[in-house]
Formats: C-alpha cells, sequence, structure tokens
C-alpha cells in the first residue's frame, strides 16, 4: 500500500507588498587574498557607477567581507579585520553612494559559513565531523572551505558584524552567502542534541538536527536583520533552494538561482528544474550566469557572444530576473570591457 505523502503546509507571501527584484542586476565578487597589495587603489566611485548605469544595470551587489574574511568598509567593531592593505577604508560605502547618485540599488554581501581569519581565530567554531576532524578544506591545502557552525559563539560575532553593516551603511539589502546545513558534532551541536534527549550518534538525527539549525540561523538573521533596516532585501545563498526551502520562505525577500557557471554542465541541468519550483512561491526569482569564460574569479576571461546570450535567455523563459556575475579587480578599477558585453548581451535579452 502506498504511504500518503503528509500535506506540506506553506502559506504564500503577501503578494501586494511583495519585493519586486530590479530586471538588470550585477553580483560584483571582491574574494580578495590578504597578500594582495595596493586594494582599490585605482577606485574612482564616479567610474564605477557611471560604467554600471551605461550599462543599464539597476543594481548591484557590493562587498562587505569576503570568504578571505576581509572587510571592505571603515569597522570600528573589527578594525583588524579590516583587509590589511585596503588603500581607501571607505570603499563599500563610496560605492553605495556613487550608485546612489546614478539611480542604482546596492545590496551587500556577506559570507556566513567561510572566513578565513574567523576560522584563524576560533578554530572552536569550526564544524566538527562525525569521526572528530574539523570539516572542510586540510590545513595546508589552498582554498577557504573551513566551515563555521552558527550554533556556535560565532553567531553573535556575526550579528555584531552585521548590525555594525547595517547602522553604519545606506544599504539595499543584504546577500548572505554560503548558508548550508552541516552535519555538526561540535560541542554546542552535540550538547543541544543530548539536551533535548536526542542521540548524536544517530546520522540520521544530525541530519535533522541540521536543517532544524539552518531554518533557527536564517529565521533569526531575517528577524535581527529587519528590525534593524525594515523592508530590505535578504537572501541567503545555498540555503535558498532545495527540497527543505519552504520551511524558510518567509524569510526572504525573493530568489537567487547561482545556477550558470560555465564549467558545471550541472548547474544547466538543475536551474530549470528548480525554477519551476521556487517561482512558485510568489516570491521575484533573480537567476545569475557569469561573465567569466572558464570559472569564478578568472578575471581576464569574458564568455563569448552566443555562450551569454543563451544564458539570458534561460534565465527568462524561466520567469526569472537576470544577474551577470563579475569580479572586481583587487586594484578597484571597474572592467569596462565586461560592461561593454553586458550592453550588448542583455540588451539583446530585455530592454527593461
Amino acid at each position: 500500500m502506498a504511504r500518503r505523502v503528509k500535506e506540506e503546509k506553506y502559506i504564500m507571501p503577501d503578494l501586494e507588498h511583495r519585493f519586486e527584484a530590479p530586471f538588470r542586476q550585477i553580483h560584483m565578487d571582491f574574494h580578495t587574498h590578504g597578500l594582495i597589495q595596493g586594494v582599490g587603489t585605482q577606485f574612482d566611485p564616479e567610474e564605477f557607477a557611471a560604467t554600471l548605469e551605461k550599462a543599464h544595470v539597476n543594481s548591484v551587489t557590493c562587498f562587505a567581507r569576503c570568504h578571505h574574511g576581509w572587510m571592505y568598509y571603515d569597522s570600528k567593531l573589527f578594525p583588524e579585520r579590516v583587509h590589511p592593505h585596503l588603500a581607501n577604508r571607505n570603499l563599500l560605502k563610496e560605492q553605495i553612494e556613487a550608485c546612489h547618485r546614478h539611480g542604482i540599488r546596492v545590496p551587500v554581501y556577506t559570507s556566513v559559513q567561510w572566513d578565513m581569519e574567523t576560522v584563524r581565530e576560533h578554530p572552536e567554531w569550526r564544524v566538527i565531523t562525525a569521526d572528530g576532524r574539523l570539516a572542510g578544506t586540510p590545513p595546508y591545502e589552498p582554498g577557504f572551505y573551513r566551515h563555521l557552525c552558527y550554533n556556535t559563539p560565532y553567531r553573535d560575532w556575526f550579528k555584531s558584524h552585521v548590525r555594525e553593516v547595517l547602522e553604519t551603511l545606506p544599504v539595499d539589502g543584504m546577500f548572505y552567502d554560503i548558508v548550508v546545513p552541516r552535519d555538526c558534532s561540535c560541542s554546542y551541536c552535540k550538547g543541544e542534541m543530548e539536551r533535548r534527549g536526542l542521540d548524536p550518534s544517530d546520522e540520521d538525527v544530525r541530519l535533522a538536527f541540521a536543517r532544524e539549525s539552518m531554518k533557527n540561523f536564517v529565521e533569526d538573521i531575517s528577524q535581527f536583520t529587519w528590525a534593524i533596516r525594515p523592508g530590505i532585501s535578504i537572501y541567503y545563498n545555498s540555503a535558498g533552494t532545495g527540497i527543505h526551502f519552504r520551511d524558510h520562505v518567509s524569510s526572504l525577500s525573493h530568489i537567487e538561482f547561482d545556477a550558470l557557471p560555465s564549467t558545471d554542465p550541472e548547474g544547466y541541468m538543475n536551474f530549470p528544474l528548480m525554477a519551476r519550483y521556487h517561482r512558485n512561491t510568489g516570491l521575484d526569482c533573480v537567476g545569475q550566469t557569469g561573465k567569466f569564460h572558464r570559472w569564478w574569479g578568472d578575471f581576464h576571461s569574458y564568455k563569448n557572444q552566443a555562450a551569454l546570450e543563451y544564458d539570458c535567455f534561460q534565465l527568462l523563459a524561466q520567469g526569472c530576473k537576470v544577474m551577470i556575475g563579475d569580479q572586481l579587480p583587487p586594484s578597484g578599477k571597474i572592467d569596462a570591457e565586461v560592461y561593454r558585453l553586458v550592453i550588448t548581451r542583455q540588451d539583446r535579452c530585455t530592454t527593461r
């Protein structure tokens, strides 16, 4: 006999007051290693904003803090975390103010579970695997994929960072990156499971607890964010899609699909399926591709016309707004060639 599937309770968002995502967006990565010098020395706020306006961009996501753990604003709470070679400590503030003068909104990016400096300072806040290892990239291998657990005191540190951004910068939204349910056996997760009478040695128990923890974190941070800046846009990358998405849909203002990287055919397979499912929530959907020929952060490569047009048409065909991923060079000088491509490629897809 077939098992009856429990009916899912889901309340549609208030469509009359929902956030309407801009149609032509840029995601401006700025993951910049601490050994790189001269960061932001060639940044010109007027050139930055005017280049975006000429390409008819109406929203650009800029960086408060990257995966390396460095900040790109004049932090008073964490002055030691401002990039050590940042020439202009008001880089993010000037990006926002210049864009606002040109009618461009600026949501702000910060990393959640990947932060090399926080990992170095607080290894006790890391995700622990079931066999007692630190989760993520081994100590002597390159990369910043070392996972932080938001059930540790890291959450309080993170909230202090977010509060400073929200209270000192005129942001239009928050993009919280890398929010994923982690199978964690750190003392905080293990202790909470035991306090509830759960068996943390059971993998199914740990995974269910991980999903619940992510839902709790997303709801907590959204309430915290909106209490300080009511009505700004909020999205959690990686947490915003998947089978447990509807658990926390009320904590999102919209949906973004980071789904069409150039060298990962899986993105092209997953995106249409995800888009068909998630656009039924009533939230605005934004699809993202990249300007890169090969992979994210491949600064001097440019996706060819046919490939970029194909990606933009894919996004539109699934009812999504269009976002193109770029990465600002460490010098801070915006790449005019990228936005020449954005003009010619996006304009063929939409004139809005």
